[in-house]
């Protein structure tokens, strides 16, 4: 008698014959939309219109999936062709962006100079100019690649006519931490502090960062969240209402988040091309010699040239423009405004320091509505809570009874300066410059 078969596993390993009659044409029909987009791209003459680079962003997502339903990532045969379509993904990403701010820079209402504008403008045509060629010559390289496992070039040419998905996403309100009885005069000014409170954030992050390696797909997609959501606030309570009307410049301050946002989408999808494809392209493609992009340090100065440098500078430039608001409603910027001092105590006054004499800080902290925050060997401490001071001075005390200790205030730059000046004159403290050496110029407002 025939033993009786059980349930046929879930997955099965392809034999070449499958491979050759199964797999590879469902590949080359799947291919085919990309290719011609990618030969019609190439074909064109200046910038593409956004349109085309997101068509490429959704033809790579579909062709994506499909080789990853498929493990192609773990095939020596595909391996490749895979990083390949990763690689345009990433690259062609960070040019819709860089097209994207380009096509909607005087919308942006940015409150800079006309030169600083026009300085802004040329770096991001050269730097759109760069990518593009790289994604070409990535496109190149993977056009090279499907003939060498099979796939044929396509017959028919981009249809020019070729109805393209909306770019435009619509998301519901963001609003799920927000207090529905908030006047829209203290939501704006909830979200005007957020924005400063972030661009603090980013500021302190990059002058505190030694080297590029710091500077990884993750903590720009922190950051690139963050404003996204600043964006989704600004959008769902501010946005064509009332109060815009009255304070002018807050469409101004919108621009320099939406800025800020796109150059921080940028920034992430270039980190991960580095981090994630640059090395395995380098390795493996035949062309790495020929283009720019797979140089060391092409990305890395992009970032820190491009990205950090003017996305700091506008952000800046959004601090002076919040000023302006402030002061129109009558109320004292820098109990608003957002700053970070980095204080140095000295071992030998550690008797100065400790409990009695410093805990008067939470007085002063407490007499300004918005929270100042302590930084010690990565713990944040509330200046306002005695609870958490009475955790962080025997920390420092512990140390500081070996050597010198640093430490940082950030919050509204008026209650950082006077709790900075009781530090020092309680206990001999002084202030260590912020240098923020991994970007060009910096200029600190």
């Amino acid at each position: 008698m025939p033993e009786k078969k059980g349930p046929a596993s879930l997955i099965k390993i392809m034999s070449e014959k499958e491979i050759k009659n199964e797999f590879i044409p469902q590949l080359t029909i799947a291919s085919q939309p990309l290719f011609r987009t990618i030969k019609h791209l190439q074909d064109k003459k200046g910038y593409p219109n956004r349109e085309l680079v997101f068509s490429i962003m959704r033809e790579v997502e579909e062709l994506e999936t499909f080789l990853d339903d498929y493990d192609a990532l773990h095939n020596k045969k595909f391996f490749y062709y895979r990083e390949l379509i990763g690689s345009i993904r990433w690259i062609n990403i960070a040019i819709f962006h860089g097209l994207h701010i380009y096509a909607r820079l005087k919308s942006y209402n940015l409150d800079v100079s006309t030169k600083e504008k026009n300085a802004f403008i040329k770096d991001l045509k050269k730097t759109i100019t760069f990518y593009l060629a790289g994604l070409k010559d990535i496109g190149r390289e993977l056009q090279e690649e499907a003939l060498k496992i099979g796939i044929k070039k396509p017959k028919e040419k981009y249809g020019e006519k070729k109805p393209l998905i909306k770019m435009q996403k619509k998301i519901l309100p963001p609003d799920i931490e927000e207090d529905a009885v908030k006047v829209k005069e203290q939501r704006m000014i909830g979200i005007l502090v957020k924005f400063l409170e972030k661009s603090e954030d980013l500021n302190t992050f990059v002058c505190s960062v030694k080297t590029e390696e710091e500077i990884t797909e993750e903590v720009m997609e922190k950051y690139k969240s963050i404003f996204n959501q600043i964006e989704s606030l600004y959008d769902t309570f501010l946005k064509n209402t009332k109060i815009e009307r009255q304070y002018t410049d807050l469409k101004k301050i919108r621009g320099h988040i939406a800025l800020t946002l796109h150059l921080l989408e940028i920034g992430k999808a270039l980190t991960h091309f580095h981090e994630r494809h640059s090395d395995k392209l380098k390795k493996y493609s035949s062309s790495s010699r020929a283009t720019p992009l797979f140089q060391n340090d092409t990305i890395k100065k992009t970032v820190r040239e491009f990205i950090l440098n003017y996305t700091i500078h506008f952000l800046l430039a959004g601090k002076i423009t919040s000023i302006k608001i402030f002061k129109k409603m009558d109320m004292d910027p820098e109990e608003f405004i957002y700053s970070t001092k980095k204080l140095i105590l000295s071992s030998y006054r550690i008797e100065d320091f400790h409990l009695r004499p410093i805990m008067p800080v939470t007085q002063i902290a407490e007499k300004y509505k918005l929270d100042t925050n302590l930084y010690y060997n990565r713990n944040k401490y509330n200046l306002k809570s005695a609870v958490e001071m009475m955790i962080a001075i025997p920390d420092i005390r512990e140390v500081l009874i070996k050597e010198n200790v640093e430490i940082m205030l950030q919050g509204p730059k008026k209650a950082v300066n006077e709790i900075a000046d009781f530090i020092k004159a309680q206990c001999g403290a002084y202030e260590k410059e912020i240098v923020c050496s991994i970007i060009p110029s910096y200029n600190k407002i």
